[in-house]
């Protein structure tokens, strides 16, 4: 509910208390005394007192103070109940509507008033004497009926204001009862005093009003008295501010601060002229918006200063304007009238000072505030001395261009970030101009990152950085958009591919030599896509081209650049597809783990099998682990894969040794990723999957691949320690591809070797492919490690691998990957030449 809904029902219910109390019959009966009035006197002496009405206003807020006291108590005195109700609610409305009094206002006043009404008659019909009101017996009953009206009027209206404003201030509330009892005594004097020489003889009413004006006269005074006392108080305490402030920023936010609550505005704002031209603003409100030295539009802040920059220091802006534009800016910023003073300067106008849109009863500036304004804006333009202003003008366009430099930079390397170098690109393709941009990721940056530390990888990037602007041309522009991520611009380049090919190679040749890195030195390599554009288009569709064709050159080889075609646009959305989909894949149940048998060459009997993954997608048919692994990898997803695998890897090798009872247990083996061997909870999660499964823990073999340990073996050592002490077997999968096979198998505690592929395809074609197997099975003889040889597809390589001493071998001509759902695996014998 808003708050002028909730104040409309508010009103409501105070208008439903005075309709019962007149259902009711408050007041029907006569008068109290002669002579008897009608509704419409009532309602004339209502209206004249509320005609002479002093406002004394609280911020936004307004208290008045009128002599409708006076028709108050003769209405209680000589109308009936409903006529007094009537007369007064009828002269009030009468006066508040030609004030032009807001609708939700007039409502609520009025159905305060008669709320108010029918209560004062019935403490008057309650407590007065019989005979009336010349009798001193009526007096206390009519000044308890008045002072109780005004009791109950603060008493709504603060109700009112609690709800329109959110609140009410303790301490205005005791200053408008205090004032409000004061004024109500000495009326209700007045009027009973009136009341009385009336029931004796009524052509005495003319002599009355001497005394009426009279108090009125002195209720004025004392407010002008009053309000000048806090315009001083207000100067003062502003020139206070302005001299104390250390800053000018600081200065002007306090002079406005102080300015709503003098004006009783909704908007307070100070515009100051720098040397240059250029025009920074100091807004508060409306409501808690602030804006502190912004930059704002100069020929706006110079259209309000011409109002100013003559022979008037200040002028008043109530709507419409003459001038289209101004009026236009009124609109834009919701300002309904305003005032707006100059700030005088030795040699010129330093700028203006506005108040705008003004609570309050008078909704609009009157001439002593524009005088008030006027000497503020004095008084502002001594304390904001011009070399002071210029001063702080000089500081803050620094701090800007600081503040400018820090949101269009890279912290790290001082080169364009991402949002500015969109911004280059966008202002050169506006243009016209023909432009290339080319997208450099650093390659493998990750594992740099991991095994020589953040630190290391800090000062690569700014080593990396620095060669990339000493590859490029002057006129390119080089960014870091984050990470290991960046990218050049090349503007007005050539309709042939010469140019962007050049300097990619350039490059590419940068980074054949290793990059210094604080003390040490590093390989490195980057791949780089290349997109081209002409024309009025989309900057960030260019960069993401260019991302694109990076991701291509990756995926061709890495170290290499590639240019962007339309065909990879394709193949990333379906990329993107997948990787949306892969999250809610083991949810559906469309991912499925089978086996590959692992068989003994000499007895040609399986002693186990590997669980590899696999996903039968709905659509696409069957995703190769190739393509999915890598994005599971990237989207988080491969942990719960990883625990999915070796769950379901589990339960079926329980089933297997269930099912071939009496027969030699089949071991499993399950591969970990890179995500999973860097789990600190990685033992304590394998043995709850074997407790759960009941498999037997010298049953599970982990396979992980070199890759994965680059960085990280002595974490891994201690992991492999761990799960090897409960009988948890750990196989090194492709070994010989890495550069530190060697050094795994001495720091490692390795259970079993796999010969890669690339060895085993070549076994028997030559001495040399055969003696690089034979090597690695003597090295696992030395140190007591099985070795499997995977990727056997021929019967000649298995009678080679036979001869060369090989223990176990896997491959499709062995056995190809099966789902394994009835049972245990059918023993086969491995072929022979």
């Amino acid at each position: 509910m808003t708050r002028v809904a909730a104040v409309f029902l508010y009103g409501l219910a105070l208008a439903g208390a005075a309709v019962a109390l007149a259902v009711a019959g408050v007041g029907d009966g006569p008068p109290l005394a002669d002579p008897e009035l009608p509704w419409w006197a009532i309602a004339v002496g209502f209206a004249v007192a509320e005609l002479c009405v002093v406002h004394l206003e609280f911020r936004r807020s307004a208290h008045s103070f009128s002599l409708a006291d006076i028709p108050w108590v003769f209405g209680l005195a000589f109308a009936t109940g409903p006529e007094f109700v009537i007369g007064a609610v009828l002269g009030t409305a009468a006066v508040y509507a030609a004030r032009r009094m807001a609708p939700i206002k007039l409502f609520f006043n009025l159905s305060q008033l008669a709320f108010v009404g029918f209560v004062s008659v019935a403490i008057v019909r309650e407590i007065a004497a019989p005979e009336g009101i010349l009798e001193p017996e009526t007096w206390p009953a009519l000044y308890l009926a008045t002072f109780a009206s005004g009791v109950l009027t603060i008493a709504c209206i603060a109700g009112a204001m609690a709800i329109a404003e959110g609140g009410m201030p303790l301490g205005m509330l005791k200053q408008m009862f205090g004032m409000d009892g004061l004024v109500t005594i000495t009326n209700t004097s007045l009027g009973i005093a009136a009341a009385l020489v009336v029931a004796i003889d009524p052509r005495a009413v003319p002599i009355l009003l001497v005394p009426a004006v009279a108090v009125f006269g002195i209720y004025r005074a004392y407010v002008s008295e009053r309000q000048r006392h806090e315009k001083l108080e207000f100067l003062y305490e502003a020139n206070r501010t302005l001299s104390r402030s250390p800053e000018v920023a600081e200065a002007v936010e306090g002079v406005l601060e102080s300015s709503l609550g003098a004006f009783r505005s909704e908007i307070a704002e100070v515009v100051l002229f720098g040397a240059d031209g250029a025009a920074r603003r100091t807004t508060y409100g409306p409501g808690d918006e602030q804006v502190t030295m912004a930059e704002t539009d100069a020929d706006d802040a110079i259209a309000l200063a011409r109002l100013v920059d003559g022979d008037q220091a200040v002028v008043s802006l109530v709507p419409p304007l003459e001038d289209a534009r101004l009026q236009a800016l009124l609109d834009r910023r919701r300002i309904r009238h305003a005032m707006i003073a100059r700030l005088p300067g030795e040699q010129r106008m330093i700028g203006t000072i506005m108040l705008a849109n003004r609570f309050g009863i008078e909704r609009g500036y009157t001439r002593d505030d524009l005088r008030l304004l006027e000497a503020l804006a004095n008084n502002a333009s001594v304390a904001l001395q011009f070399d002071r202003l210029e001063q702080a003008i000089v500081q803050l366009e620094a701090l800007q261009e600081q503040l400018r430099h820090q949101a269009y930079h890279d912290p790290l390397t001082d080169l364009p970030n991402r949002a500015l170098f969109l911004e280059r690109v966008r202002e050169e393709l506006a243009t016209g101009a023909r432009i290339a941009v080319l997208f450099i990721d650093l390659d493998d940056f990750k594992i740099v990152n991991d095994s020589l530390g953040h630190d290391v990888g800090d000062a690569l990037l700014v080593s990396v950085a620095r060669r990339l602007r000493n590859s490029v041309r002057p006129q390119d522009v080089v960014a870091r958009l984050g990470g290991d991520e960046f990218a050049v611009m090349l503007p007005d380049v050539q309709d042939s591919p010469t140019q962007e090919r050049t300097v990619a190679e350039r490059v590419l040749q940068a980074f054949e030599a290793p990059v210094r890195a604080g003390s040490q030195l590093v390989s490195v390599h980057v791949s780089v896509g290349i997109a081209v554009g002409a024309g009025s288009g989309q900057g960030d569709e260019l960069i993401r081209h260019a991302d694109l064709a990076m991701y291509q050159a990756k995926s061709a080889g890495k170290s290499r650049f590639e240019f962007f075609e339309p065909s990879m646009a394709t193949a990333m959305v379906r990329l993107h597809s997948l990787r949306e989909e892969l999250a809610r894949a083991i949810e559906r149940e469309e991912i499925v783990v089978e086996y590959q048998p692992i068989v003994l060459l000499e007895a040609g009997r399986m002693t186990a099998a590997e669980a590899l993954v696999r996903w039968e997608h709905p659509a696409r048919g069957l995703v190769p682990p190739s393509e999915f692994i890598p994005l599971a990898e990237e989207t988080g997803v491969i942990g719960a894969l990883d625990h999915f695998v070796l769950q379901h890897a589990c339960h079926e090798a329980r089933r297997w040794t269930e099912d071939g009872a009496g027969q030699e247990a089949l071991r499993v083996h399950v591969n970990l990723s890179v995500v999973e061997l860097r789990d600190t909870e990685l033992v304590s999660r394998v043995l709850s999957v074997l407790d759960e499964s009941g498999l037997p823990p010298d049953q599970l073999v982990l396979e992980i691949t070199e890759s994965q340990l680059l960085g990280d073996t002595r974490d891994s050592a201690e992991r492999f320690q761990e799960l090897r002490a409960f009988g948890i077997r750990i196989a090194l999968d492709d070994f010989g591809t890495g550069y530190s096979s060697l050094s795994y198998l001495h720091s490692l505690p390795i259970d079993i070797l796999k010969i890669a592929k690339p060895f085993v395809d070549g076994v028997h074609r030559g001495e040399r492919e055969a003696g690089f197997v034979s090597m690695i099975v003597d090295l696992a003889r030395t140190l007591q490690l099985e070795v499997i040889a995977e990727g056997i597809e021929t019967p000649e390589q298995v009678d080679t691998l036979r001869r060369l001493g090989a223990q176990l071998g896997q491959g499709y001509l062995l056995g190809r990957p099966s789902a394994s759902r009835t049972g245990r695996f059918e023993r086969r014998r491995a072929p022979t030449a």
